[in-house]
């Protein structure tokens, strides 16, 4: 009577297995957390720009001077004081709205600081269709003396463009191509420009006749998903389900031993058992 093979449950169920389980199991639980990892920068990556951008807050609160502009300071609307520099105003060629190219009436700030020491900032006033309009404003702006309230959105420096260097114009709002036309400079400026709200450059008398407000879009970020982690996320999940079906892999083939080392055992038994009959006829 040959004997019972065992079952898969009575294989699995021993004290080797059940370690070799709780092993996979750890390593699958590794592998979750990678994925889970993943996961959690492929939503972090695609989060929108949730700050609220349109509340003005300090100036100073936000920006330092001689510091490029951080992620939190760019785009907001900020609220500062200080004096206008009537010789540092001027004209930047080239600039877009609302599909149009015009030009951009632009001065400079010193703004106040409780140490006293005025820091350099570059504004944007308004925007002109006509060239020609732009220019006379130019010739007869006169700005305020003393200190102004003004309130815009702070943007970040520009790289000069191809017509500023190929044709000597003026196109990019750089703040290190602008500190080389200021007069009276005192080594302290801001890294990043703004582009004054409607009511501060009505305020300032650059909204006449051919002149509009610059629009200033509050930023947007992509919302879209890091899909390169959502795939790898995919893969340690892949890792994951593989812990699982090495163990049970394992548990198989060595069962799948023992049936044949019976079988073979059973076989060996019946050959020799045919063979002492054989004899024992003869």
């Amino acid at each position: 009577m040959s004997a019972p093979h065992p079952s898969f449950r009575s294989v699995a169920t021993r004290p080797r297995w059940i370690g070799v389980l709780v092993l996979c199991i750890a390593v699958a639980g590794v592998f979750a957390l990678l994925g889970q990892w993943q996961i959690e920068r492929a939503v972090q990556q695609g989060r929108g720009d949730d700050r609220d951008t349109e509340s003005a807050v300090p100036l100073t609160s936000v920006a330092e001077p001689a510091s490029t502009l951080t992620s939190e300071a760019g785009g907001r609307m900020v609220s500062f004081s200080g004096s206008w520099v009537a010789e540092d105003f001027d004209l930047l060629e080239g600039r877009k709205q609302d599909e149009e190219r015009g030009t951009w009436l632009i001065g400079r700030v010193l703004v106040d600081r409780a140490d006293g020491e005025p820091v350099s900032l570059p504004v944007a006033l308004s925007w002109f269709a006509d060239h020609d309009a732009a220019e006379a404003l130019l010739a007869d702006l006169s700005p305020s003396d003393g200190s102004v309230d003004l309130v815009g959105r702070l943007m970040p420096t520009e790289d000069p463009a191809q017509g500023d260097i190929r044709d000597g114009t003026s196109e990019a709002m750089s703040v290190a191509a602008l500190i080389n036309q200021w007069d009276e400079y005192n080594d302290l400026v801001y890294g990043s420009y703004a582009i004054l709200d409607e009511a501060s450059a009505a305020a300032s008398g650059a909204l006449v006749d051919g002149a509009e407000p610059i629009v200033s879009l509050r930023p947007v970020t992509d919302t879209q998903l890091n899909w390169l982690n959502v795939f790898y996320a995919i893969e340690w999940v892949a890792f994951m389900l593989f812990a699982g079906y090495l163990w049970y892999r394992l548990v198989r083939d060595a069962r799948e031993r023992e049936v044949e080392a019976l079988e073979d055992a059973e076989a060996a038994a019946a050959d020799a058992g045919q063979a002492s009959g054989d004899e024992q006829r003869r």
